[in-house]
C-alpha cells in the first residue's frame, strides 16, 4: 500500500479452492448474462410506460388469471411493500383492480381490467419475439438444458434459505 491506497490486486483468485473459483465464475457469468439480457430486452420491447415490475404483474395476471397480492409477490420475487406500490400504480392507470375475496375482507385478488388485458395482449407478443431473438444463439436443446440447470440451481438455493 502506498499512501494508504492499494497499488494492485489485493486478493488472488487462484488462491481459492477450485470449487469456489468455479462457483464465483458462475456467479459473475450468470449476473452479467442476466444484466445484458434484461437491458437488451428492455431496449427492444416497447413497454408503453410500464416499469419491468408493472409488466411482470400484468404478464402474470394475463397468464395465470386473478391472483392474491402475496402470490404475485412470490411469483415476481417482490416484497409485500413493493407489490403494493406496483399494484397502486397499475390501479391508478386503470390496468388492474383489487377485489376483496368473498368471506375474507383481508384478502384481495388482483384482476386485470379490460384496459390492462388489452395492453398486455398488445405488448406481450413483441416481448416474446424479442426474447426469442435474444436466445437465438442457443439451440432448442441448449435452451431446455440451460432452463433445467437454472431451475435445479434455483430450487437448491430456495431449500437452503
Amino acid at each position: 500500500m502506498k499512501n494508504g491506497l492499494s497499488t494492485g490486486a489485493i486478493l488472488d483468485r487462484n488462491a481459492y479452492p477450485e470449487s469456489q473459483r468455479d462457483a464465483l465464475k458462475l456467479w459473475v457469468v450468470l449476473s452479467r448474462c442476466y444484466s445484458t439480457f434484461a437491458q437488451a430486452e428492455a431496449s427492444r420491447t416497447k413497454m408503453k410506460n410500464l416499469t419491468p415490475p408493472q409488466f411482470g404483474v400484468l404478464e402474470a395476471l394475463a397468464h395465470r388469471g386473478p391472483m392474491k397480492m402475496c402470490d404475485l409477490g412470490g411469483k415476481l420475487l417482490m416484497s409485500g411493500a413493493n407489490v403494493t406500490g406496483v399494484i397502486d400504480r397499475l390501479e391508478s392507470k386503470g390496468f388492474v383492480r383489487r377485489v376483496v375475496q368473498a368471506g375474507d375482507r383481508r384478502t384481495y385478488f388482483i384482476h386485470l381490467t379490460d384496459a390492462g388485458g388489452k395492453l398486455i395482449s398488445k405488448i406481450f407478443s413483441r416481448h416474446a419475439k424479442v426474447i426469442e431473438e435474444l436466445a437465438s444463439s442457443l439451440t432448442g436443446v441448449e435452451k431446455q438444458r440451460l432452463t433445467s440447470l437454472l431451475k435445479k440451481l434455483g430450487t437448491s438455493i430456495n431449500h437452503t434459505i
